[in-house]
């Protein structure tokens, strides 16, 4: 990344919550206020647009559970055709073969979601559908997605039940191109219902940090490199904000008259490694 751009503040990458309905039911999931409405890719077409005239390289399709919004192949071929790179990030238990396929054409990364090595925890902390065992669907998908170009990206997150464990073998097997290790993040209104059950403190983040250096393509975000850093949208195209440690949605409107770093921070978005060859 140039200095000059680091300099201007422009903010590369976005994230799309295209979905809020998920068929798992994570404790620590800071996405569980979305609401279930959701849009149409012609609906979205006027925000992703604005996007790209604003520099925006690369779009996230996130929810909920992206798989289960119905538009998702127009939406990745809406997003090419106006020209993103384009990522998916998933739980994978709804994605087949055939789909990946038909997506492919249309897919750069695929960004699967873990947070703990053993299917025990997993199913504890509700990364779990009855019949399904999550850890060996996300291996299958990662090799799927292997075989057809697609780069895997392996997306931790750090909570209580698996702060302590190591996840070098799980990681081995999946062989992403990118991990992403964040440390669970409690949001006002959004998931601090019950955050005692799933936070950890800043030593056992360390410690687990210090455990996992050596992984390649590995990458760190810690509660505060969260805060403040990413350019999210809600189903509805709100602009979704995180400023204070409280989720927040803006309208669409409030973001083109204040500007896209009118709540994101360009140094806290390029220091926590947004931006990479993707």
């Amino acid at each position: 990344m140039e200095i000059e751009e680091k300099q201007a503040g422009k903010i590369k990458s976005a994230n799309i919550h295209v979905i809020g309905i998920c068929n798992y039911h994570c404790q620590h999931c800071f996405d569980r206020c979305l609401t279930h409405q959701y849009m149409t890719p012609k609906e979205w077409k006027p925000i992703l647009e604005y996007l790209k005239e604003r520099g925006v390289e690369k779009i996230n399709i996130a929810g909920g559970e992206p798989f289960l919004y119905p538009y998702l192949n127009e939406m990745c071929r809406l997003l090419k055709s106006i020209g993103f790179k384009v990522s998916i990030v998933s739980n994978g238990s709804r994605i087949t073969q055939q789909q990946l396929r038909e997506i492919q054409p249309h897919l750069d990364w695929l960004g699967l979601s873990v947070d703990s090595p053993d299917e025990e925890d997993e199913i504890i902390i509700g990364r779990h559908t009855a019949g399904s065992n999550h850890l060996d669907n996300i291996k299958t998908v990662a090799c799927e997605a292997h075989k057809l170009g697609i780069k895997v990206k392996l997306n931790i997150t750090a909570v209580r039940r698996s702060i302590g464990k190591n996840f070098g073998e799980l990681i081995e097997s999946i062989r992403p191109e990118r991990v992403k290790v964040f440390r669970a993040l409690t949001l006002k209104g959004a998931n601090d219902d019950i955050p005692d059950t799933w936070s950890v403190t800043n030593d056992e983040f360390q410690s687990f940090r210090e455990r996992h250096l050596t992984i390649p393509g590995i990458v760190f975000e810690d509660n505060e490199d969260m805060i403040g850093s990413y350019l999210m949208f809600d189903p509805i195209g709100r602009w979704m904000v995180n400023g204070g440690g409280t989720k927040r949605f803006l309208s669409f409107q409030t973001l083109v008259r204040d500007g896209l770093m009118s709540e994101v921070e360009a140094s806290k978005y390029y220091g926590r490694n947004a931006v990479y060859d993707w």
